[in-house]
């Protein structure tokens, strides 16, 4: 199954002022994700169910939840170090 991705307004509001090329990064990984969201090279468990977080290179991560029901990846955080 291949998830849609969705962004939740904090991670919207996180999104400001975000570099050009950060963005790319964050469109590739999302592009992944949403094919195999499970994937243990992609992402981790944090512990909630169907919570996972996801490094953005070395720059920073996402955290999302698998919306089975809905076929979304919803993305409810992106902390952006870089």
């Amino acid at each position: 199954m291949s998830y849609r991705p969705h962004l939740e307004s904090g991670a919207l509001r996180q999104m400001h002022g975000l570099p050009d090329h950060a963005f790319e990064m964050l469109v590739t990984l999302l592009a992944r994700v949403c094919d195999d969201p499970y994937d243990p090279v992609l992402s981790a468990p944090t512990g909630v169910p169907r919570r996972r977080v996801a490094d953005v290179g070395d720059f920073g991560f996402i955290v999302f939840a698998v919306d089975e029901t809905a076929g979304l990846i919803r993305v409810f955080d992106l902390v952006w170090t870089g």
